[in-house]
């Protein structure tokens, strides 16, 4: 194998917006206990109001908390298949009218959930520490991601210093981006938001027991570009 190969990786496979459903309202639980109970209220308001908008029609009156709205979702992913990206919008919306930035509960929800989703797998004890490398981690966990169904299609190649450069093609997550880019919603340190550098960030730190930190450097062109490095 070539030195080039051995330095790139990658992943490819299936997005189940049912799956990736469950996994945001695992981090949305996370983020009420950074918040309190107002942020499950705020994210329900706000992940309503983008499903609606991306079906185009009025947000129905009667719908109320996050269960409902998540049944509400649910119900149209037959007319707006990527109905995940309306409780990501809302996630990253309530945090923001908040503390007028998105990050630090975003980050922690993002660890808890991507902690769940080992846990669910039942390989959490079985990777956790075997690798200090964020490329190694990013390469033994791939198949986690396949077998829960939520693979956000990338390519990696290995930076210096433990860092990680990231391609995404086609993001699942990306409309919810979009929006948060329009209404200029950001991190705190500067620069858009990235919900696929998160989670990877959140898998690596878990993986590796190191502390990590991503910027997003090329949103939407079309690719997204990122890099991820050990603090």
């Amino acid at each position: 194998m070539s030195e080039s190969k051995k330095n790139e990786f990658t992943i490819e496979g299936e997005f189940d917006s049912q799956s990736g459903i469950t996994f945001t309202k695992i981090a949305v639980g996370a983020a009420v206990k950074f918040y309190g109970p107002i942020f499950k209220r705020m994210t329900s308001l706000y992940a309503l109001e983008f499903e609606s908008r991306m079906l185009n029609e009025k947000p129905p009156e009667n719908i109320q908390g996050l269960e409902e709205v998540t049944d509400y979702i649910t119900t149209n992913l037959g007319t707006y298949p990527r109905g995940h990206c309306s409780l990501i919008y809302g996630m990253f919306k309530a945090e923001s009218k908040l503390q007028g930035f998105s990050g630090a509960g975003a980050k922690r929800a993002a660890y808890s959930s991507m902690k769940s989703i080992l846990e669910i797998t039942g390989i959490l004890n079985k990777f956790v520490g075997t690798t200090d490398d964020a490329f190694e981690s990013c390469k033994r966990a791939s198949f986690i991601f396949e077998v829960t169904k939520i693979v956000i299609p990338m390519r990696l190649t290995r930076g210096e210093k433990n860092e990680l450069n990231l391609i995404f093609h086609d993001c699942p997550y990306k409309d919810a981006c979009i929006s948060l880019v329009r209404e200029k919603l950001s991190r705190l340190v500067g620069g858009w938001e990235c919900v696929s550098l998160m989670f990877i960030n959140s898998g690596v730190e878990i993986i590796t027991k190191k502390i990590f930190d991503y910027k997003l450097d090329g949103f939407n062109e079309p690719d997204c570009r990122g890099r991820l490095w050990e603090i």
